[in-house]
């Protein structure tokens, strides 16, 4: 008892020094959202419930926000100003469907970030695949055997892991090919799993009459997410290059406006990359670094911090340690 006393008061020393250090600095910070969505498995905890996110967004709206645009302009004239900015990455459907009337309430601001390889497809996105032919199917063989992209991947249930193992496994594997190796890799998946190829209503992402629907809202702007959310890092620059640039194409294309915000999907990325989207013409690019904006931040990898599925109440103090 008194160890977990002495760890309790640490844990508030630790939150105090934190939230002290970011008011002194005039921290802000960029939150980062996936899915306004409950009741099903979600092994990444990607899902803020929509009570939770409507209780976040009122706490936001009280307490001030602003667009994505405008911090990273402030970032670049060196102004600082502690209301942070929503963002909110993938494109799962229930952004139109759940989240952004929430947004619109609120009157908060939210730049949406698209994957694109999924928008004319009737297909979930890659890790949603992988969770449904791995952990979702009653029964799978006991052992795999397949190749990805070049290489052989063997597994057994009995003797290296379970079936959330092995997803946690072929995750790593699966999401730094390019999307023509990761489609026939997911494809061998299947056909070992004996399972079709289905979109499950809950797991659908936003078609491209969607995307066009929800970029005429004037508190929602549209940024690219890559073509098949693949780690970049993992990539020859030529395909990082074709991710890049053609994601942001058919964004125009469908919304005919410009698109000049980017996320690295995983924030993963390598100095080229960045280089890439610089030269791709965005004027930012959202990485996942777990950081306050504060100091020196490159507009071009800003940190985000991802938000729990907290209440509002649990929400305010968590956004208190890291804004101040």
């Amino acid at each position: 008892m008194a160890d977990a006393g002495w760890r309790a008061r640490a844990r508030s020393v630790r939150r105090t020094m934190r939230r002290t250090r970011n008011r002194l600095r005039r921290a802000s910070v960029v939150l980062l959202y996936h899915r306004v969505a409950e009741g099903f498995p979600d092994p990444w905890s990607l899902c803020v419930s929509p009570m939770h996110f409507r209780e976040q967004m009122d706490v936001l709206r009280a307490r001030g926000v602003r667009s994505l645009d405008a911090l990273a302009g402030d970032v670049v004239a060196g102004r600082r100003h502690r209301a942070p900015a929503v963002t909110v990455d993938d494109g799962y459907a229930d952004f139109a469907t759940t989240a952004l009337p929430i947004l619109r309430a609120a009157n908060v601001p939210v730049t949406l970030f698209v994957t694109t390889g999924t928008l004319v497809a009737d297909a979930e996105f890659w890790w949603d695949e992988l969770e449904r032919i791995v952990l979702a199917t009653p029964s799978v063989p006991d052992t795999l055997w397949i190749e990805i992209g070049s290489l052989p991947f063997s597994w057994s249930l009995a003797t290296d892991g379970d079936r959330r193992a092995l997803y946690h496994a072929l995750h790593q594997r699966v999401g730094r090919l390019d999307g023509a190796r990761r489609s026939r890799v997911l494809a061998d998946l299947r056909q070992w799993a004996g399972v079709a190829a289905v979109c499950r209503p809950t797991h659908r992402p936003l078609s491209e009459a969607e995307v066009a629907a929800v970029a005429a809202d004037p508190g929602v702007t549209i940024g690219a997410h890559t073509v098949n959310h693949s780690y970049l890092g993992a990539l020859p620059l030529a395909e990082q290059h074709h991710e890049i640039h053609a994601s942001r194409r058919t964004l125009e294309a469908i919304t005919g406006r410009p698109i000049l915000d980017f996320s690295y999907p995983h924030g993963d990325h390598e100095p080229e990359t960045i280089t890439c989207v610089r030269q791709a013409g965005f004027r930012l690019a959202c990485g996942s670094a777990c950081a306050p904006i504060a100091g020196d931040v490159d507009p071009f990898d800003l940190p985000r911090v991802e938000v729990p599925n907290f209440s509002g109440a649990a929400f305010a103090r968590w956004l208190d340690e890291w804004v101040g």
